[in-house]
């Protein structure tokens, strides 16, 4: 596949959301919301430095930008210790603020000239506190985003034992097609209906370390195309940039050759996930407090947090 620039126009209809992405402490700087514009990103889930103290700064920057652009992000928070109890508080803390799901967290990590050095990382994904993580996320309804290196050995046999243990939970393998072949894919999808897809299609367009081509992974989309997402990864692989990235994602949209998959795994899988998030204790509290009218049979997460941010009701 080469670059095609005529995908950007020939599927802007479909209001790509962006899954992944770590632009929080520097998307005003960086001009990211331009680029997102410019190539139709409609939305874009929202975090910054991961599973490490930085991160908890990044987690107050992604608020911080959704309460100033509410139709464009969905904060998501990393800021947590892996080990300290008192950490569980801080999970839940976020989520009755109005977070819409945690992550990246990184679940295991042995390669990654990154990830595999950060201070708060779990050893695999049910170390330390990420069961009762896990609980709290099905409780509140909100997805985790995985971090997992490599795709194969003790951290999946991990992964196979919390998506078993935690039907409720809907769990969310970052960037799973990175070297990882579709079969493999396709052995946990089948076997795990809780488990989604985070698919980063520039890293298989455009990194030279990949060694498996767009098309192989069609069909296993098309499959299970009620569980695969979309995302950039904020271009964080080699010989990639936003636009490039972007275009890889409508590269997949083109090849599945149908309108509806490519509406299901650009927007619609996503946006099931965020409006079945139900308004939290804190927030009908802090709504009720202002007397404010609406109606609580309506109300999910996105309405109660949208009421708040346009009352300013955050600030007071």
């Amino acid at each position: 596949m080469g670059f095609r620039p005529d995908l950007f126009h020939k599927y802007k209809h479909l209001g790509l959301i962006d899954v992944h992405n770590h632009d929080a402490d520097y998307y005003a700087e960086k001009g990211s919301i331009a680029i997102w514009e410019r190539y139709h990103i409609d939305k874009t889930v929202l975090f910054g430095s991961i599973s490490e103290p930085a991160a908890m700064v990044s987690d107050k920057r992604s608020w911080k930008a959704y309460t100033k652009y509410p139709e464009k992000f969905y904060p998501f928070f990393s800021g947590f210790s892996m080990y300290d109890e008192g950490a569980l508080a801080v999970v839940k803390e976020k989520l009755e603020k109005g977070y819409y799901g945690v992550g990246e967290t990184v679940a295991a990590s042995t390669y990654s000239p990154l990830t595999s050095k950060l201070q708060w990382k779990a050893q695999h994904p049910m170390d330390g506190n990420l069961p009762a993580i896990y609980e709290l996320c099905a409780q509140y309804k909100v997805p985790i985003l995985l971090h997992i290196d490599p795709p194969f050995g003790e951290p999946i046999d991990r992964l196979k034992e919390a998506l078993r243990a935690f039907p409720d939970t809907k769990f969310i393998f970052a960037h799973a097609n990175v070297y990882n072949p579709p079969e493999r894919m396709e052995n946990l999808l089948s076997r795990h209906t809780n488990l989604y897809i985070d698919f980063f299609a520039g890293f298989t367009v455009y990194d030279p370390n990949n060694q498996y081509a767009l098309e192989s992974y069609i069909p296993l989309i098309r499959n299970y195309s009620e569980r695969f997402f979309l995302s950039t990864d904020s271009a964080t692989a080699r010989n990639l940039n936003y636009e490039k990235a972007i275009n890889a994602m409508y590269e997949v949209i083109d090849l599945c050759e149908d309108e509806a998959i490519g509406e299901q795994i650009a927007r619609r899988n996503f946006l099931e996930i965020i409006e079945a998030q139900p308004a939290t204790r804190t927030q009908i509290d802090l709504i009720e407090r202002n007397a404010l009218e609406y109606d609580m049979k309506a109300m999910n997460k996105r309405m109660a947090n949208e009421l708040i941010i346009a009352n300013k009701l955050d600030e007071r």
